[in-house]
């Protein structure tokens, strides 16, 4: 993908927000200050259009939010917490039933309801909400992963109940993943898991420490396995 100043600056319609498209050009410069004084400019401008127009300007920029990298040099907190959460918003309550608020809240915004958020876009959108998603599914695999990334220590920092019920609910998303090869890539990674869970659960019925001992012995290979074996 390319950047995001790459992406908004080429755009015909950029012409349309010339207070936003000054805090663009000023921000790509490395001008930090004049070009927060022109977005202040543009946000005060922003909030005294009409609905639709505000819901245009931010469906726009979140499309291009969704095919650029390094989309923090534009999302900065004024923008985000002045203007675009306030529209989401009056969106959500005026249509609830429509999926692209919701993905675009789990997908950009700080929010501490993001899963919230986005299961109700994959909800209402189903596979058509493919972001929506790969982004649950990357903050479940995170959760798991911060389970068990002291694991070669025998500290186990999950819930087995919870983690069980975690690795079933990516199963059941990744099975609503279209691509082929993401949705194989998935599957390895829940294998991983899986298997990395039952192997921990087996361990503990038979000994009280040194799990990376433990798998060794039972021919159990991952990868963070070879930094402890010594000859």
């Amino acid at each position: 993908m390319e950047d995001i100043y790459t992406n908004v600056l080429k755009n015909d319609r950029l012409d349309e927000y010339p207070l936003f498209k000054k805090f663009c050009v000023l921000k790509e410069k490395g001008l930090r200050k004049e070009s927060f004084k022109a977005l202040s400019s543009f946000i005060d401008e922003a909030k005294e259009w009409d609905k639709d127009k505000q819901q245009n300007f931010a469906c726009w920029l979140f499309t291009l939010f969704e095919v650029s990298d390094n989309i923090h040099h534009l999302l900065v907190h004024p923008l985000e917490e002045n203007l675009l959460k306030s529209i989401l918003k009056e969106w959500i309550k005026k249509n609830p039933k429509e999926p692209r608020p919701y993905r675009w809240f789990g997908l950009f915004l700080q929010t501490e309801e993001r899963i919230e958020y986005l299961n109700i876009a994959i909800e209402l959108g189903g596979k058509s909400e493919q972001l929506s998603l790969l982004k649950l599914i990357d903050i479940h695999f995170y959760s798991l992963w911060y389970s068990f990334h002291h694991i070669s220590e025998d500290l186990y920092l999950g819930s087995i109940e919870k983690d069980t019920k975690l690795i079933s609910n990516i199963q059941q998303l990744n099975d609503k993943v279209e691509c082929t090869q993401t949705r194989k890539n998935i599957d390895d990674e829940i294998n991983y898991y899986r298997e990395l869970l039952n192997d921990w659960m087996m361990f503990k019925k038979e000994q009280k420490k040194d799990f990376v001992e433990w798998c060794k012995s039972n021919n159990k290979d991952y990868h963070w396995t070879n930094a402890y074996y010594y000859e």
